[in-house]
């Protein structure tokens, strides 16, 4: 926490003499299906992440909601659950290698430090249609932040957390996730829903702390 205090007061100190430039931000989000069959068992493939001006505090998403084609069935309950809880998680605590579901990585800002903090992400089966996101950082510092996802019906809403560290708020910017394809039939993990002019049709919505609203729409190629 220390190191990260210092770096901070760098930053601070060199955005005063630098000044500030106006922000431009922008939302990006690609979410794909694995498969190219409705009603088959079929992965995710998702790259969701946002630009800003550098010099500028990038805007905060506290919920995103994505919302697959009709019909797309979550059966996450069929693997085996990790039960830890949120504190159990932080103080070192692992879940179970059988409740792993998916990896990928993330990026986030600590403004006003200049560098991104990076991160590994793991996802877990919490039960039934519910996810766990645990997304490790690296640098500068660790740190450990927990995402829990629910799905009802289609859709996948992911809250967003924006803690505070060393007295800076940490957004993240950038979440890269594969799920792979498990099961089939009646007992695979996610089923892909409705096929519509050789498409699969995702939205995201996301929800930022300002107030304000994003919706997106995404493609993987069906038939």
């Amino acid at each position: 926490m220390r190191k990260l205090t210092i770096i901070a007061a760098v930053a601070i100190a060199s955005l005063a003499f630098a000044g500030v430039a106006v922000a431009s931000f922008t939302q990006l989000s690609n979410i794909k299906f694995t498969t190219t069959k409705a009603a088959h068992s079929t992965g995710i493939l998702a790259d969701i992440h946002s630009t800003t001006d550098p010099g500028q505090a990038p805007k905060a998403a506290t919920k995103v909601v994505l919302g697959f084609p009709s019909g797309t069935k979550f059966q996450l309950g069929l693997v085996k659950p990790c039960t830890l809880s949120d504190q159990q998680l932080m103080s070192g605590k692992t879940c179970p290698a059988k409740s792993q579901i998916g990896s990928g990585s993330a990026a986030a800002s600590a403004y006003p430090l200049p560098q991104p903090i990076t991160a590994s992400v793991k996802a877990y089966s919490a039960g039934t249609n519910r996810m766990l996101l645990i997304v490790k950082a690296t640098q500068p510092v660790p740190q450990t932040l927990i995402v829990r996802a629910a799905a009802t019906g289609p859709k996948l809403t992911i809250p967003v957390p924006t803690p505070t560290v060393a007295g800076l708020k940490v957004v993240l910017t950038s979440l890269q996730l594969n799920v792979p394809a498990r099961g089939s039939a009646h007992k695979a993990l996610i089923t892909a829903g409705k096929c519509t002019a050789h498409n699969f049709v995702v939205n995201s919505h996301f929800v930022y702390d300002d107030g304000t609203t994003t919706d997106l729409q995404s493609t993987s190629p069906c038939s």
